[in-house]
């Protein structure tokens, strides 16, 4: 499922709104970032906690954000190969922004 239409599922959620970062349409979460489209990397960064994104990349399903030259260490890319599972990525980024 593309973010966009994710994007139109979650807003329905209380709390959960669009917003802006970088440039792109992302989720927020009681104003605090969950999720958005990275173009750059045509891939989904979502926010979990730092244990889930080395084992997201230890799954080889995630990938390091660190295009600004900084390892942002509750971030990780979900490539476009993954784009079926995004709906439960973005669905645990905010559990994780629910619990933060």
């Amino acid at each position: 499922m593309t973010f966009d239409k994710i994007s139109e599922k979650m807003i329905q959620i209380e709390g959960v709104e669009k917003s802006t970062m970088m440039g792109s349409q992302c989720l927020r979460y009681k104003g605090e970032f969950i999720s958005m489209m990275f173009n750059k990397a045509n891939a989904l960064i979502i926010k979990v906690s730092p244990k889930r994104v080395n084992e997201l990349i230890d799954l080889n399903e995630g990938l390091e954000f660190n295009f600004t030259k900084k390892k942002f260490k509750e971030w990780v890319l979900i490539p476009k190969e993954f784009e079926n599972m995004y709906e439960e990525y973005v669905l645990e980024a905010l559990e994780y922004g629910k619990n933060s």
